[in-house]
């Protein structure tokens, strides 16, 4: 029988390079590399694919790619360190690019972790073992994780990591339960067989009942609250640094045995403050806009689930922040309990100041280019400081959107900087599947990207359209994405949303219902 695979190396090296708080101590692992190409080398070399009878139980197995994740990962960062984010790297491609050999194989972290950990292993506590070098993610342990007891071990790990603030708060008061955006990225993991987004909610309760000790039937009607994950780097020599303005997460996803909307954009027109060479929308002081009237508001609360989230965007909301305010109002009191957003260029700041406080549940997302001041004109010095002031007063409440440009509206034809493109950050180049939008001209539009475009693809329905109609609507647009958009722009070497703006004349309608 041969001999059982060992990570006397792997531990030894875990043992020095990791800190008592699970951060890693990158420059004493540089000085080490030779011991990290020592432990790549012998995960490359035998794998349970390539060696089955040197890892006999299930558990084996799993330890190996539990090993070889977070030691593929080490190597990976100690190649272009220093950097302070796993996003910082030079090809984007940090997750997806098959750097590494397992027993012979080439894979890569996302290979790992979604063909093999997730796909092969049903153990959702595989999230608080894989460590991808970010500060979101669990503590690293300070050694190689072995088949012998694993699971109780998986345990653990899970419980140490819930024992964490920011990881899991109960606030029995408010009922509400603010928790990682682990299991929001992984709802599925944790939630097992569920097909509704209730269903998801409550199958993540009875995780963290059954590894935190409380009462599952006490916390089954809270609210879930996801924390902002935090990609900065786990240096041992960096103090962790969420900056008062933090990126922006989504907060609902599709989900198949939904039976009604749980996020929907209000769109006002695309008349803005700004004109930019990017905008989606081809938004500018020349742009359109008309108020929010109450059979659109109505419609909208008649089709979005009532704890579900409500976007309003534009042109630029701030520049009618009043009628904003009474839209809001408006649904508040006919019983939405959901989350609100605004998208804002955050040039009136204290408009968009005004907004917020008017609504407790209400956030912010500001566009990454002209906070950044990149690929536009930057925001204002003292809208800027207004801001980050309030932001840091009234921590979650405002965000900035992702880097990504997207080729669509006027910039359908513009070249981006490499790492302003969707394909970079592991986004591809399909269509994202934004939920659907309704115009102040009572129109339910299946894109919010391409909202000016006047075309029966997105057409979802009418103010008055039944809501369960727009649904199934909207059903149908994500299938004719998968079945012929998505398709036909790899066939012609273009982005789906070019293909929208260049092509979409040629490509037959979604048979909608009427």
């Amino acid at each position: 029988m041969p001999d059982p695979f060992r990570y006397d190396v792997w531990s030894a090296l875990l043992a020095d390079i990791v800190t008592p708080e699970g951060k890693v101590d990158y420059a004493r692992l540089a000085e080490h590399r030779g011991l990290l190409e020592r432990v790549v080398a012998e995960l490359g070399a035998a794998s349970p694919e390539s060696d089955p009878g040197r890892f006999p139980s299930e558990e084996d197995r799993l330890a190996y790619w539990l090993n070889a994740y977070n030691a593929f990962t080490l190597h990976a960062i100690i190649a272009e360190y220093p950097i302070t984010s796993v996003w910082k790297t030079r090809d984007g491609q940090f997750f997806q690019r098959r750097r590494h050999v397992a027993g012979g194989r080439a894979v890569s972290l996302d290979d790992i972790e979604h063909e093999i950990l997730r796909g092969q292993f049903a153990e959702p506590r595989i999230h608080f073992a894989i460590n991808c070098g970010s500060n979101g993610c669990p503590p690293m342990r300070p050694a190689a994780y072995e088949g012998a007891r694993l699971r109780e071990t998986l345990r653990a790990a899970a419980e140490q990591f819930l024992s964490g603030e920011w990881n899991l708060r109960i606030d029995h008061a408010a009922r509400r339960i603010f928790i990682s955006r682990i299991f929001k990225m992984y709802a599925g993991d944790f939630a097992g067989e569920a097909g509704t987004t209730e269903e998801y909610r409550r199958g993540v309760l009875r995780f963290v009942a059954r590894h935190t000790g409380v009462a599952f039937e006490r916390i089954a009607d809270y609210e879930v609250v996801y924390n902002v994950y935090d990609w900065g780097l786990n240096d041992a020599a960096r103090t962790p640094h969420l900056g008062p303005i933090l990126f922006h997460e989504p907060v609902e996803h599709f989900a198949e045995g939904d039976t009604e909307l749980r996020e929907l954009h209000l769109y006002e027109g695309n008349f803005c403050n700004r004109t930019c060479a990017w905008c989606t929308i081809n938004g500018s002081p020349q742009g359109w806009y008309e108020r929010y009237s109450p059979a659109v508001l109505d419609q909208a609360l008649a089709t979005l689930a009532p704890d579900g989230n409500l976007k309003f965007y534009g042109g630029e909301p701030t520049l009618h922040a009043e009628e904003i305010t009474r839209a809001i109002r408006y649904v508040r009191e006919r019983g939405f309990r959901g989350l609100v957003t605004i998208f804002s260029n955050g040039v009136k700041a204290e408009r968009l100041i005004d907004i917020l406080e008017s609504d407790a549940r209400s956030e912010a997302v500001l566009n990454y280019s002209i906070y950044h001041g990149r690929d536009a004109e930057p925001l204002p010095p003292h809208a800027k400081a207004r801001l980050e002031a309030w932001a840091a007063a009234h921590p979650g409440r405002i965000f900035q959107g992702y880097k990504v440009l997207f080729h669509a509206g006027s910039g359908a034809d513009l070249p981006y900087d490499r790492d302003r493109e969707a394909d970079f950050h592991g986004l591809g180049t399909g269509c994202v599947r934004c939920f659907p939008v309704l115009t102040t001209k009572g129109r339910f539009h299946a894109c919010p990207f391409a909202a000016e475009i006047e075309a029966p693809h997105y057409d979802l329905g009418r103010v008055g359209t039944d809501p369960q109609v727009v649904f199934r609507n909207y059903r149908s647009f994500r299938r004719w994405v998968d079945e012929v958009l998505d398709p036909e722009a790899r066939a012609r070497g273009v982005t789906s949303c070019q293909m929208c703006h260049r092509h979409l004349a040629e490509l037959a309608a979604p048979a909608y219902e009427r």
